[in-house]
């Protein structure tokens, strides 16, 4: 539906779970953030547009905002339904987006050689089922400006954190910020409103920015991917609660490194999920993307020490 002027929020079918995309329609050309999945073109997109009377080719840019298969899988889909349309992403996310194996590979499969934990043969078969890569044409690194017509324009941020090279579109005509999936709160959500599974932060401290640099901004309506629409004060509180999960994390930790046992990535997701989250316990392994991201900034600070011992698995230990 159009929640402000020129601005459609079209929610995509993700299983339990919805995945919206954006639609910025100006008087000279629109803008789609994120293609979501293969599927979602012609079951979702197309169908909207002619809903409201949008000729396909009217969609001159199409930013994908990270490194996700929901975010990027329909971009061969979009080529082919609008070959004239302009694809952009963020450069530092550009390899995996343009390339389904690599995302596969070195995203979805980042802790299988030191932690043991990767998908299931069956998700990545998903993935490649209902996901396919296009070439981008422009590498985007933040500052852009994008015009859309008479006198509007959005410009682009560099917001990494959930993926390195993670971008948010601004539009300060309406205060309106779309962030993808750039902050995460204290869990991603079912369609009923549920815990789905944590938060899948990767790099804490530019996570950490990420949520300081909205928290300064006078944003009045916050465009999610996989939450609702938040606006005035709702925006605060999703943030700030973002930002006090980090706390949260961080305290549940070193409190469960006090053991003398080293423990591995795969013990701390299945012993801390309970105390980090009420999504279903299975879901708790996703915890391997912020408590990595934890651990890593422990370490940089002396606090914690990795160890693999007779283990091939990396562990973890409090220092001395």
């Amino acid at each position: 539906m159009e929640i402000s002027q020129g601005i459609h929020r079209i929610e995509a079918p993700l299983g339990d779970r919805f995945n919206a995309l954006y639609l910025l329609v100006g008087s000279d050309a629109s803008l789609l953030i994120d293609t979501g999945l293969a599927p979602d073109i012609e079951g979702t997109l197309l169908p909207y547009l002619d809903s409201i009377d949008h000729v396909p080719e009217r969609i001159r840019y199409a930013i994908n905002t990270h490194s996700d298969y929901d975010h990027m899988g329909g971009n061969a889909a979009l080529r082919a339904a609008v070959p004239s349309v302009t694809l952009m992403c963020g450069e530092l996310d550009r390899p995996m987006i343009e390339d389904l194996e690599r995302m596969i590979t070195l995203r979805y499969g980042e802790f299988a050689a030191e932690h043991g934990l990767d998908d299931t043969d069956e998700t990545k078969a998903w993935i490649r089922e209902n996901a396919e890569a296009a070439p981008v044409d422009i590498g985007i690194t933040g500052g852009e400006r994008l015009h859309l017509g008479g006198g509007w324009h959005v410009e682009v941020l560099h917001t990494p954190g959930h993926s390195l090279g993670s971008i948010s579109v601004w539009d300060p005509r309406s205060q309106s910020l779309a962030i993808g999936d750039a902050v995460l709160w204290d869990a991603v959500l079912l369609a009923d409103g549920a815990p789905a599974f944590p938060p899948t932060y990767r790099y804490l401290e530019s996570y950490q920015a990420t949520i300081e640099r909205f928290q300064g901004m006078a944003i009045e309506r916050l465009l999610t991917s996989h939450y609702p629409v938040y606006q005035g004060p709702a925006v605060s509180g999703f943030l700030d609660g973002s930002r006090a999960y980090i706390d949260r994390v961080d305290d549940v930790l070193l409190r469960a490194l006090q053991d003398d046992a080293p423990l591995r990535l795969a013990d701390l997701t299945v012993r801390l999920g309970p105390d980090l989250g009420d999504w279903p316990d299975p879901a708790s392994q996703y915890l391997c993307y912020p408590l990595l991201g934890h651990l890593e900034r422990l370490e940089r600070r002396g606090l914690v020490l990795r160890t693999r011992a007779d283990r091939r698995e990396v562990a973890w230990h409090l220092s001395d």
